[in-house]
């Protein structure tokens, strides 16, 4: 597991730098990282502050190396539990499995 947790390590580490200039050069006026309260819970926050909905393509969203892997194990963030709650905001539960 050291390879998945060096790569996850070096990709949080990474610079957002390049995406904040094309969000600007598209007129965006927010944005937020996808940390603890991953992707679900972001966009539920930036989506409810704006009344706005929002659609993911699940097969777009790009994982980290092991992730899958560490979820199938019952490896998962100390955030779970209220990432897990956000449910709510799916719509398409059966379409998002």
């Amino acid at each position: 597991r050291g390879p998945w947790v060096v790569a996850a390590l070096r990709g949080m580490a990474t610079s957002n730098s390049p995406a904040a200039a094309v969000l600007r050069q598209h007129g965006a006026t927010a944005c937020t990282d996808v940390t603890g309260f991953g992707l679900i819970g972001h966009l539920f926050e930036m989506c409810k502050g704006s009344a706005m909905e929002a659609a993911i393509d699940l097969p777009s969203v790009p994982l980290y190396d092991g992730a899958l892997a560490c979820i199938e194990k019952g490896i998962a963030s100390s955030l779970q539990p209220a990432n897990t709650r956000l449910r709510r905001a799916v719509v398409n539960h059966e379409e998002a499995r």
